[in-house]
């Protein structure tokens, strides 16, 4: 088939195809194929083979560990893409994937998706990039299961609302990147990040929306990582990055791409209503030579209450 204007606009936004020119993704996916959803049908069955990759051209896809479930792991919007974890060895479905909405797909098949791949380094990275994140969440799921099924005594490293590290996981974690970045002499940045409004937006949309919202910025903060940034709730409102080897500058790039694309996000209900969407505020700092965790998350944490103080949906870098 032929991408159309509209197809490819969505292509360009999508995580899988940054920063890839337009004639290599009309080149190499030429092959690919619509694929309509109605809302409950069901796309992917785990323990199935599966080696086609769907971008989300429009509605909402759950993903979700039984055909019938009231909570979705996770949801997926426009831009969005499921089956690339397929890609892994020949790997076969490990989870239901099930049309939240009336949904329009791009179908692209793994063969087509190499070929990409190959003639891009964008591609390449895009895909690494994705695939990683992907196999952190779910082993940080995987460790919050296993802690709650052995009955796991000590401090749980995960969060149970969001999937990322929490705020005591978070702290050690960070405080050893941060030792190793001064020792080594290599830049480290952080950066803190809050959801504008937070309390208004649970009031008018309930704790369920609430809840939504923070797991749509979760995920929206896992997609952006590379593979050694390290992500965790820092408080009921706040999320925390570490960046290690990476500067101020490249750490206000980052934060712009985040604020971004949660402005650009969806927050749907496990029902399937979409919420209205929401910004972030976010403070970034780099590390100094003679800082502490609690001395760089001050400076971080001023930055924010700056971005705040200018209105939201902005950075601000001290």
């Amino acid at each position: 088939m032929i991408l159309t204007h509209e197809i490819l606009k969505v292509l360009g936004t999508a995580p899988l195809f940054l920063g890839i020119p337009k004639h290599l993704l009309a080149k190499h996916l030429s092959e690919s194929s619509l694929h309509p959803l109605t809302t409950g049908q069901v796309l992917l069955v785990p323990s199935q083979p599966n080696n086609t990759i769907y971008i989300v051209l429009s509605g909402r896809l759950r993903i979700q560990s039984h055909e019938s479930e009231s909570e979705p792991l996770v949801i997926l919007g426009e831009g969005e893409c499921v089956g690339e974890m397929s890609m892994l060895g020949e790997a076969p479905v490990s989870m239901y994937v099930v049309a939240g909405t009336d949904c329009k797909l791009l179908a692209i098949d793994h063969a087509s998706m190499w070929e990409l791949i190959n003639s891009s380094h964008a591609a390449a990275y895009n895909m690494l990039n994705m695939l990683t994140g992907r196999i952190r969440n779910t082993n940080e799921i995987l460790v919050g299961n296993l802690e709650q099924e052995l009955g796991f005594s000590g401090d749980s490293m995960v969060d149970d609302l969001t999937g990322l590290y929490n705020q005591h996981c978070t702290q050690k974690k960070f405080d050893r990147h941060l030792r190793r970045g001064i020792v080594s002499k290599m830049p480290n940045s952080l950066l803190l990040l809050e959801m504008d409004h937070l309390t208004e937006f649970i009031k008018r949309h309930g704790q369920l929306g609430g809840d939504q919202a923070l797991r749509d910025i979760a995920y929206t903060t896992i997609s952006c990582l590379r593979p050694d940034d390290q992500a965790g709730r820092h408080s009921n409102e706040k999320f925390a990055i570490f960046l290690p080897n990476t500067s101020l500058y490249d750490a206000c790039n980052v934060a712009e791409r985040l604020v971004t694309d949660v402005g650009r996000s969806l927050v749907v209900l496990p029902s399937g209503d979409a919420l209205p969407s929401i910004t972030v505020s976010i403070g970034v700092s780099q590390a100094r030579a003679d800082d502490t965790l609690v001395s760089l998350f001050d400076r971080a944490d001023e930055a924010l209450q700056l971005a705040r103080d200018n209105g939201g949906n902005c950075i601000k870098a001290v």
